[in-house]
């Protein structure tokens, strides 16, 4: 049986994609280690002895770690397999080793694209009643995402921001410093921190309990977020930033709803804030394709046929 090290990331994106391609490995009969990329010792390492190491790099604050890890273990009777949402996060100097396989959802060739995918059974949930009306889930200390929740709370008051603590308290700092919201308002957005939620359960809870999901991009980000597919996984209504990569995955006005711009976001959530049964049947066929066609198993049986040839189940 071949063994893989599966190296999960310290946040939740990275970590629940990781743990998504260990059951999908698992599924295809590996033995699975998993090691938080904290506690990634070299000694250990050798002595697990694995065929593949999997990585998927979201977080640019652990890429040190990663390369001195890689540096420290270099053997070429290993595969590594890197996979992120953008090319531009994995250092350029793997893409050229024959044992290193890189797979993104931008990749300009099909056979090495990174597909969105999402384990279903974790975001798998009953719509119970609505308790959210607007929600956004994520880091919003970013200067484009700031000026967008801004925009919200001008509109609509205080709305729902679900994410780190300290992520949450740079932002509300940003802000002031920026003077994008007066002191009134301020408060506003300070009373629209919900928390953080690390259980991919709890996430799928807030999202098909809020009527409205607004992702967020942060600067120069062009792939489709992790982010969306939770959001339609769970069965909750979708509003995303438009790019060339959403749309090539979901259908935008029949699976999930796109802006192009802040105006036209507040103009959308105006919209289906009125026609929530339009919203509903828009959030049930983007579950629907979520489901049914972005699961981690097909994504890595896809991966796998371009590592090992069209039979890999003969590795």
């Amino acid at each position: 049986m071949d063994k893989v090290l599966v190296v999960l990331s310290d946040n939740n994106k990275g970590k629940f994609i990781s743990k998504g391609f260990s059951d999908a490995f698992r599924g295809l009969s590996y033995f699975v280690i998993e090691k938080k990329i904290y506690d990634l010792n070299i000694d250990e390492v050798k002595a697990i002895s694995p065929n593949l190491i999997f990585l998927f790099w979201t977080d640019m604050t652990q890429k040190d770690i990663l390369e001195k890890f890689i540096s420290e273990y270099q053997n070429d009777d290993v595969i590594y397999i890197h996979c992120s949402e953008l090319s531009a996060e994995i250092p350029e100097n793997y893409k050229k080793l024959e044992n290193h396989y890189i797979f993104t959802t931008d990749s300009k060739t099909k056979k090495h694209l990174f597909k969105p995918s999402v384990n279903p059974k974790e975001y798998k949930t009953k719509f119970k009643g609505y308790k959210y009306n607007i929600t956004f889930s994520g880091n919003p200390a970013y200067k484009g995402r700031e000026e967008i929740l801004t925009k919200l709370i001008y509109n609509f008051g205080p709305i729902n921001i679900f994410c780190r603590s300290f992520d949450f308290y740079k932002s509300v700092d940003e802000i002031e410093k920026s003077k994008l919201l007066d002191k009134y308002m301020i408060e506003l957005y300070r009373s629209s921190y919900k928390g953080y939620v690390e259980n991919a359960k709890e996430l799928s809870d807030i999202y098909v309990s809020s009527r409205i999901n607004v992702d967020i991009e942060n600067e120069n980000k062009k792939a489709i977020n992790y982010r969306c597919l939770e959001i339609m996984a769970s069965g909750g209504f979708l509003i995303a930033p438009y790019t060339k990569s959403v749309i090539k995955f979901f259908e935008e006005g029949k699976e999930f709803e796109t802006y192009k711009n802040s105006d036209e976001l507040v103009d959308k959530i105006n919209f289906y804030m009125k026609n929530l049964n339009i919203a509903q049947l828009i959030a049930d066929k983007g579950k629907k394709n979520t489901v049914s066609n972005n699961s981690f198993y097909d994504r890595l049986k896809s991966m796998l046929k371009v590592i090992y040839g069209k039979d890999f189940s003969s590795r």
